[in-house]
């Protein structure tokens, strides 16, 4: 009897545990449940689980990469970072720059759908994509112009033609290098006895750098002339030479002075071997009627081929200098002013002293005048022996330098 008593008992209990473990399974309780089924609406776990990332083949997976950024207000709806082939492109896009702005032109598709062009501007390459780089044209017009740009800067445009949700068309790619639209030059030139064969070059080849700068910048020239020995003079005061017939006789009259190793404006004998660089340059610097630096490539091409002296020496002609190198070079930089120079490496009474600070090397620890104001420095002797043509070395300088802002050295 006892025994019945028990096994009834017993089959009862295992009949309640197998009913608890079959409703466990019915409500979903155990802890090998699907981890996707429990993601709610914004791809997160419960509890503060890191975040869910969905498959990339999801069909419902339309959420932007986490390095794309937001749309701004009041721009497209795309909902991808990537463009399509299959949509039509903006055509005859068209880059032009000035000084100061840059303007871009292009016909937008006619293709069911489109609803803007969206451009995005990159300094180091093209966008690859709508969100990789700063959008500065969000509009469905067919031009835009940026202003505020500067010389130097490359500016890399691409244009999207953008369709809604449907996305962006491949980009069409321009790119603008502002650079300067008017040339200020001052020809600083040594006229002692051994210069005559500079001032004969320049002379015959002016024609060939006057041309070369109209053909080259929008604004007519503006070339100068300053002569110096010991002391200096600034020609025609200060004012630029109207034509170039004035100014290769003016250079044709310092040439045939070079023959009276006389002052520039008396008749005092040069007797010694440095001549008055620095006042030279300062004084163009200086006396010459520049051009806005802000519109204007402004160049001193100076030749030499000796040393110089700085304040406070004297010359034996009793002339004395009146800048110092550094009051020289800070002059420059401040008017923002490149120098070019023709220059020897020796000098002297004989030909064998050392002549390059200054030119070709540091002066008392201090940068090249070249150096400091992002010129140029090229051995005269070359000119002398006919293997450097002027006007080639002054023309392919130009060029080196007129999309640069000052402050970007050679």
């Amino acid at each position: 009897m006892e025994k019945s008593i028990f096994l009834f008992v017993l089959i009862l209990f295992l009949g309640f545990v197998s009913c608890t473990v079959d409703e466990s399974d019915a409500t979903g309780d155990s802890d090998d449940r699907d981890v996707a089924e429990t993601v709610d609406d914004e791809g997160k776990l419960p509890d503060d689980s890191t975040e869910y990332s969905k498959e990339d083949d999801s069909e419902n997976y339309d959420e932007k990469p986490d390095d794309v950024p937001e749309i701004p207000d009041g721009g497209s709806d795309i909902p991808d970072d990537g463009h399509h082939s299959e949509l039509e492109s903006i055509s005859d896009l068209i880059v032009t720059d000035t000084t100061d702005s840059i303007s871009l032109s292009w016909k937008n598709p006619e293709a069911d759908g489109f609803q803007q062009t969206v451009i995005v501007q990159r300094l180091d390459r093209y966008a690859e994509h709508r969100y990789d780089g700063d959008v500065i044209y969000e509009e469905n017009g067919e031009s835009h112009t940026l202003t505020d740009v500067e010389i130097g800067e490359t500016y890399f445009f691409t244009v999207f033609a953008c369709y809604g949700p449907s996305g962006c068309s491949e980009g069409v790619n321009g790119y603008a290098q502002p650079c300067y639209s008017q040339l200020d030059v001052v020809f600083s030139m040594d006229v002692s006895t051994s210069m005559d064969f500079i001032l004969e070059d320049l002379e015959n080849e002016l024609g060939l750098v006057w041309d070369f700068i109209q053909n080259t910048f929008s604004e007519e020239p503006r070339l100068g002339l300053t002569v110096f020995v010991d002391d200096v003079t600034v020609t025609n005061n200060g004012e630029p030479f109207e034509t170039q017939a004035e100014l290769q006789s003016e250079f044709n009259k310092w040439r045939l002075h070079t023959s009276t190793n006389r002052q520039t404006q008396s008749n005092a004998s040069n007797t010694d071997w440095p001549e008055n660089s620095l006042d030279s340059i300062a004084f163009s610097a200086r006396d010459f009627n520049w051009r806005d630096s802000k519109e204007t490539l402004r160049i001193i091409v100076h030749s030499t081929d000796d040393t110089f002296y700085e304040y406070p020496d004297s010359f034996s002609s009793g002339i004395a200098v009146e800048y110092t190198y550094d009051e020289t070079i800070e002059l420059l930089v401040n008017e923002k002013i490149r120098v070019a120079a023709f220059a020897a490496k020796l000098g002297g009474r004989f030909g064998n002293v050392n002549v390059e600070p200054g030119f070709f090397t540091d002066y008392n620890g201090k940068p090249s005048i070249p150096e400091a104001t992002g010129g140029e420095v090229y051995l005269i002797n070359d000119v002398e022996n006919g293997t450097l043509h002027v006007y080639q070395v002054i023309n392919d300088f130009i060029k080196n330098v007129m999309c640069q802002s000052y402050d970007q050295k050679l």
